[in-house]
């Protein structure tokens, strides 16, 4: 399956959404690689939560667009608090621009490497073991930098 690669900052559309639009905007690109879709209830926890910034009198902007991609993919790997803590990170360093672009090139990257597994077994169950490994390998990753980055900070 060819997955879709996300665009860059510079590629999101500049002028003002309605929340439909941006969610259209938003599945479009998810639904291919996650098989799921974002809501307006999802899109409203998000904004109560603080995890996406709230729109201006319900004008979206790139800022919001941008934060439901990325919550749409780490939402299944991650809580919202982690992903939260990891925006938050991410934006003490830099701003949203230059964090979404790190965040798109490293996925697009990936997904156009298209390597396949290091395995001895043309056997699709343990195909799909090796993944659901790696899969919780690279999340216990992620995890300990964020943990490790949160530690750093507090120090």
């Amino acid at each position: 399956m060819e997955l879709k690669q996300l665009p860059l900052w510079k590629e999101l559309p500049s002028i003002e959404l309605h929340l439909d639009q941006l969610l259209q905007l938003t599945n479009s690109y998810l639904k291919p690689i996650t098989g799921e879709e974002i809501t307006k209830t999802m899109m409203h926890n998000y904004f109560k939560a603080k995890i996406i910034v709230r729109p201006t009198k319900k004008h979206y902007q790139k800022i919001q667009l941008a934060g439901a991609l990325i919550v749409g993919l780490l939402k299944s790997v991650f809580t919202l608090t982690e992903i939260q803590t990891g925006f938050q990170q991410v934006l003490v360093n830099t701003n949203p621009e230059t964090g979404y672009n790190n965040f798109v090139r490293i996925f697009n990257q990936q997904i156009k490497l298209k390597k396949p597994p290091i395995l001895n077994t043309e056997d699709p169950l343990v195909k799909l073991q090796f993944d659901a490994v790696q899969a919780i390998l690279f999340w216990i990753s992620a995890r300990n930098r964020l943990l490790e980055k949160e530690n750093n900070e507090i120090e």
